[in-house]
């Protein structure tokens, strides 16, 4: 243990001997540095469980990610530890085989552009409850295989419009309990992925307003698995619109949380909600949607009725999955 240096400059050669002792005590801590970035090796005995090609290190009291991995690790359990960052070199071997990489309860608050180059085939990777406060353009390049990417309770504020666009094969984002304020709407527009995307969770953030429009555009199949319910998002009219389509389509996101979705009334009480869908019933005003169920066939009339109340109100016929008439 290192103790308080003192010493009194009364010559040339006291002030040598200063200067030793100096040296001598930054070199001592420079090595005991050394000492405790060295990385624990992988125990399956203490630390670790090892089942084939399965590594749990669960609550395994780890500051670091052990070292040297199996090459053959297809999961890889690192949840409930205190791994704050994740930098480049946290594996010193390539993890071809890697498919789930679990890091969830470890107050993660850094992680490099360059932590996913050697684990290029995962599958399944789990970031949530941790400190992550940003998601920069490459975090995720080399993940072009990533089916399901968890990062719901972190800190995120900014995610940089590009940060998902490598991820050609997602399926799954949960980013939940953050604090965005942005609606990613890039995440649904990436044509390389519309086939096989299933769910976007940006609920319980700080979102105010929706890409109504392209929501709108999206086949309905697609926003089935759109969760927003429990944002701060502004009352208006288009956003019953499209909430009202949605709930007559019986979609799972607003019929699963027809109670979290409410906005805030514009203009009133500081952060006064109410439900969306109650906007056609009071305050707003706005043009409740219905659905007709009318049968016609080809070359019958069908007459519909129209609520033209609203001033400017524009008519549009929508097919099904928002296709365009001839």
């Amino acid at each position: 243990m290192m103790g308080a240096l003192t010493c009194t400059v009364a010559s040339a050669a006291s002030g040598r001997s200063f200067i030793i002792v100096l040296h001598l005590t930054l070199l001592l801590v420079a090595v005991r540095g050394q000492r405790q970035l060295k990385r624990s090796p992988l125990d399956c005995t203490k630390n670790c469980v090892c089942a084939s090609n399965i590594i749990s290190c669960s609550d395994g009291n780890l500051i670091q990610v052990p070292a040297p991995l199996p090459q053959h690790t297809a999961v890889l359990d690192l949840s409930f530890n205190s791994i704050t960052q994740l930098r480049a070199g946290w594996t010193t071997v390539d993890l071809s085989s890697l498919q789930s990489l679990i890091l969830s309860n470890n107050g993660l608050t850094f992680l490099s552009t360059e932590a996913f180059v050697h684990v290029t085939k995962l599958r399944y990777l789990d970031l949530s409850f941790n400190g992550l406060r940003q998601l920069d353009e490459l975090t995720f390049e080399p993940l072009e295989h990533l089916e399901v990417l968890l990062l719901l309770k972190n800190n995120i504020s900014q995610i940089d419009r590009s940060a998902f666009s490598s991820l050609s094969s997602l399926q799954r984002l949960y980013m939940s309990n953050n604090l965005i304020s942005r609606f990613p709407v890039e995440v649904l527009k990436e044509r390389s992925r519309l086939e096989t995307f299933q769910l976007l969770d940006v609920s319980s953030n700080r979102i105010k307003t929706l890409p109504l429009k392209e929501l709108q555009a999206l086949r309905a199949w697609i926003n089935k698995g759109v969760y927003f319910h429990s944002n701060p998002l502004t009352c208006s009219c288009a956003l019953y619109d499209l909430l009202a389509h949605w709930h007559i389509k019986e979609l799972n996101s607003v019929v699963h949380f027809n109670g979290s979705h409410t906005c805030v009334v514009p203009g009133g009480p500081q952060k006064q909600t109410m439900p969306i869908l109650d906007l056609d019933k009071a305050y707003l005003n706005c043009t409740e949607v219905k659905a007709l169920k009318e049968e016609a066939y080809l070359h019958q009339f069908l007459l519909l009725d129209c609520d033209t109340r609203l001033k400017s109100m524009v008519k549009r016929w929508v097919l099904p999955e928002n296709a365009s008439p001839s």
